[in-house]
């Protein structure tokens, strides 16, 4: 019969090392640089005006009326599309890329009972601006008015006068006047 020596802390210093290995290639500059680009979600500001609410997306040479559709899904605010790459051909040697292109979605929650006949959308200078008229206005509900007086409690089903039996009393005969 063999014996060996159990470490039982040998598994967790594999696992270290392995997950130290995932960390680092998952972080590790070269890499991230040759895997390509799948898309982007351009930068949003939500602000308040008055009892609106306003979205401005940063969509800088996107083709809106070709290229983005701003929908309500689910109650959500969804704005999709593509900022196609504008360079027809790379002749120069690119030395630093920040511009982002590609396809994008992004989604907002709305308030409840925004519907589409509130949303409005406009693109100036680069920038699009969707508003929810009316998004922050104060639900409307009907105050109903409580006056003192008399309370209004159900009658009950038996008999007005307390001095008469109760029917469910064991041996109780109901008797019938007429």
């Amino acid at each position: 019969m063999s014996t060996y020596l159990w470490e039982p802390f040998a598994a967790f210093g594999r696992l270290d090392r392995e997950f130290h290995e995932i960390v680092r290639r998952s972080w590790d500059a070269s890499e991230r640089a040759r895997a390509p680009r799948l898309g982007f979600a351009p930068l949003a500001d939500v602000v308040t005006e008055g009892n609106d609410v306003v979205v401005h997306l940063e969509l800088p040479g996107a083709d809106i009326e070709k290229d983005v559709a701003v929908e309500l899904e689910r109650g959500r605010l969804v704005i999709r599309g593509e900022r196609a790459d504008g360079r027809e051909s790379d002749n120069g040697h690119v030395v630093v890329r920040e511009r982002r292109y590609g396809a994008f979605h992004r989604e907002f929650n709305l308030p409840e009972g925004v519907g589409a006949d509130q949303i409005s959308a406009t693109y100036d200078k680069g920038v699009l601006s969707v508003r929810l008229a009316g998004a922050l206005a104060p639900a409307y509900g009907t105050r109903i008015p409580v006056s003192p007086g008399a309370s209004s409690v159900l009658p009950s089903a038996g008999p007005a006068d307390s001095s008469e039996s109760h029917s469910d009393e064991p041996g109780h005969t109901p008797t019938v006047e007429g």
